[in-house]
């Protein structure tokens, strides 16, 4: 199809910007732009509306609120769409579900246990519903996981199929026990932080660039690299190296707690992760 797959709605709109196959009020997703947006050939509300239909009414309207919340920050809007297209598009992806409906559907999905509403054909009453996203989710952070170390990636494959081998890896790569741990410990963290999304949660951004350069970023970069990394990305050439650490310290405490929250991994599985994640973190 042409113009990179957009869809006839995108490509009649004046917001579309055809050279590049992008919409311009979804690039720049200000507080007016989201408003505007509504207002566009692609009917984002209806759009909404029949992707959370299976869960009423409510939820697409909750959805729409999120959406036009003013405290969003636009570069953190822009940033959460990651490889979607930046078009009509947008709407039919994980995005909607993952970003402005996922606690909604969630409380609709619970009350409908609650009340002993039933489920699927063949499923007793009240049976918990699956999250409709999870299989994405799970592999999309394996993915990116193996994007930053491919060993890591191939350890963590091992740990969730249960059939992870110290003495196996000392051989491969040979290293000690202590290092196959670690390594092992920070693939897991890897992986719940982008299953959690806890990257685009971690605030000051600052902090969350810090953590991202050294903890996130292929080719397990050291600190001078990192300051680097964190230097250019926030055009802040005069970032001290002891500034740099305070944020890193910073966004590495701030990204357990979010791991720990109810929502994420929850603060029993850090009673017993916690104290690995700080050591491979290196913020003890």
């Amino acid at each position: 199809m042409a113009n990179g797959g957009a869809p006839p709605c995108c490509i009649r709109c004046s917001e579309f910007e055809r050279a590049g196959s992008y919409c311009r009020l979804l690039a720049a997703p200000t507080l007016e732009n989201r408003r505007q947006l509504l207002t566009m050939p692609c009917d984002v509300q209806r759009l909404l509306t029949l992707r959370f239909r299976p869960y009423g009414e409510d939820v697409a309207r909750e959805a729409i609120v999120l959406w036009l919340s003013p405290g969003w920050n636009p570069e953190d809007v822009a940033r959460s769409f990651g490889r979607a297209p930046r078009d009509a598009r947008l709407w039919l992806t994980s995005w909607p579900y993952l970003y402005l409906g996922r606690t909604s559907v969630r409380r609709v999905q619970q009350d409908r246990i609650d009340r002993g509403g039933d489920g699927p054909p063949g499923e007793p009453p009240g049976a918990p519903r699956p999250d409709p996203t999870m299989a994405l989710r799970v592999a999309r952070a394996l993915d990116r996981v193996r994007r930053v170390d491919p060993v890591s990636h191939a350890m963590l494959l091992d740990f969730l199929q249960d059939r992870f081998d110290v003495e196996r890896w000392r051989g491969l790569l040979g290293v000690n026990e202590a290092t196959i741990t670690d390594r092992k410990y920070l693939g897991i963290y890897r992986y719940a932080g982008y299953f959690h999304e806890v990257l685009e949660n971690v605030q000051p951004h600052e902090a969350a660039m810090a953590l991202a350069t050294r903890r996130f970023a292929p080719g397990e970069p050291d600190d001078r690299s990192a300051l680097e990394a964190t230097r250019a990305a926030l055009r802040a050439p005069e970032l001290s190296m002891n500034d740099w650490r305070a944020r890193y310290h910073d966004g590495a405490l701030r990204s357990l707690a979010l791991l720990g929250a109810s929502d994420a991994l929850g603060p029993e599985a850090m009673a017993h992760l916690g104290t690995a994640f700080r050591r491979v973190l290196r913020i003890d």
